[in-house]
C-alpha cells in the first residue's frame, strides 16, 4: 500500500548531522516512504545514508541546489502529504504523527503546517526557539522566524496561524504544492536555496491558502547561516530577498519599501562586499533572475486572493 507522507531530504555535505536526521523519521509511528537526494556530497554523506535500507537515496552528479532538488524528488513521488526536512533537523518523538493529524483535521485551505523548531539544548543551558513559523514584517516587509533565539518559556505554545512554514521541517498537503506551481516549478530553482520557504508561503496565501503552526510537534534545527558556506551563498540569500519581493509584493507597501530602502539595502550590500570578498556577484545573480522573478509575478496576478499579514 502506498504511504500517505512522503519525507524529502536534500544533502550536501551533510554526513554530520544527516544520520540522526534519518534516525529520527525511524522513530515515528507514520509510515512513510523517506527519498534523500544528494547534490553530489564528497564528505561520506551518501555512505551515511546507506545505512539505512528503507530510505532510496538518489545520487545527484552536481549541485542542483535546494530548490532543484526538491522539485526533482517532488515529481518521483505522489503521496498526499509531504514532510520536507533539513538535514540538520531531527524529529523529536510524535513530531510527524502530531503534525499529519493537525494537518488532517484543519480546514482544506490551510497549504501546510509548521511544528515548533527549538535548536539543539545545550547541557546546563534552557532550551531556545529556532522557529515557530515564518513572519514577514509589516514594516519593511523583511522575514524572519518567530521567536528566534528565544529562551522557550511556552509563550508559542498555542496553534496559531502563521505568514508560512520554515522548509527546515514542514508537512505540505500535495494539492496545495499543485496548486501553488508555477512553470513546472513548485520551488523557484533560480533562488538555488535560502528564502525559498518565504516565496512560495507568499505565492500560495495570494491565491487563498494558509499556514499553522503546531507547537505539540517538536523538532530540533541545527541551523548555519549563509555567510559561512561561502560567499556565492551569502550573495543568493541577499538577492533571494529582492526576487521574493519582486515576485510577490503586490500592494503599496512593496513600492514604498523600493522607495525608502533602496539606498540603505546598496549600502549594506557595498559594506557586505568591503568585508566578504566574493560576494559582489550578487549584483550579476539580480540582473539574471529579476525577470523570472517579475514572470512569476504576472502568472499569479489573475489568481484570486490577497497576501494576508501576519505580525
Amino acid at each position: 500500500m502506498a504511504s500517505r507522507v512522503a519525507i524529502l531530504i536534500v544533502t550536501f555535505n551533510s554526513a554530520t548531522d544527516l544520520e540522526s536526521a534519518l534516525a529520527s523519521i525511524d522513530a515515528q509511528s507514520v509510515d512513510a516512504e523517506v527519498h534523500v537526494w544528494d547534490n553530489a556530497s564528497r564528505d561520506g554523506t551518501r555512505e551515511i545514508a546507506g545505512r539505512f535500507p528503507q530510505i532510496t537515496l538518489h545520487a545527484g552528479d552536481i549541485n542542483l541546489g535546494f530548490c532543484a532538488a526538491n522539485n526533482r524528488l517532488l515529481a518521483l513521488t505522489s503521496a498526499p502529504f509531504v514532510l520536507f526536512l533539513n538535514p540538520d533537523a531531527r524529529l523529536r518523538p510524535g513530531c510527524l504523527d502530531t503534525l499529519l493529524a493537525a494537518l488532517e483535521n484543519a480546514p482544506p485551505n490551510v497549504a501546510a503546517i509548521a511544528p515548533k523548531m527549538i535548536k539543539p539544548p545545550r547541557d546546563g543551558e534552557p532550551a531556545r526557539i529556532d522557529s515557530a513559523g515564518i513572519r514577514l514584517s509589516r514594516r519593511n516587509l523583511s522575514p524572519h522566524d518567530r521567536g528566534e533565539g528565544e529562551i522557550d518559556h511556552g509563550q508559542y505554545d498555542a496553534p496559531r496561524e502563521i505568514f508560512g512554514a520554515s522548509f527546515a521541517c514542514a508537512l505540505w498537503r500535495r494539492a496545495a504544492i499543485d496548486a501553488t506551481t508555477l512553470d513546472g516549478q513548485f520551488l523557484d530553482d533560480d533562488f538555488f536555496a535560502y528564502y525559498e520557504d518565504v516565496d512560495v508561503a507568499w505565492r500560495a496565501r495570494r491565491v487563498g491558502w494558509t499556514f499553522l503552526c503546531e507547537p505539540r510537534a517538536v523538532c530540533e534545527h541545527r541551523r548555519s547561516s549563509p555567510g559561512r558556506r561561502g560567499p556565492a551563498l551569502a550573495a543568493r540569500a541577499f538577492v533571494n530577498r529582492w526576487l521574493l519581493l519582486i515576485a510577490n509584493e503586490n500592494g503599496d507597501r512593496g513600492w514604498l519599501y523600493l522607495l525608502c530602502l533602496i539606498p540603505r539595502e546598496k549600502l549594506r550590500f557595498l559594506w557586505h562586499c568591503l568585508r566578504t570578498p566574493g560576494i559582489a556577484v550578487g549584483w550579476r545573480l539580480l540582473a539574471a533572475g529579476w525577470r523570472g522573478a517579475w514572470r512569476k509575478r504576472r502568472l499569479l496576478a489573475g489568481r484570486r486572493g490577497q497576501t494576508n499579514w501576519t505580525g
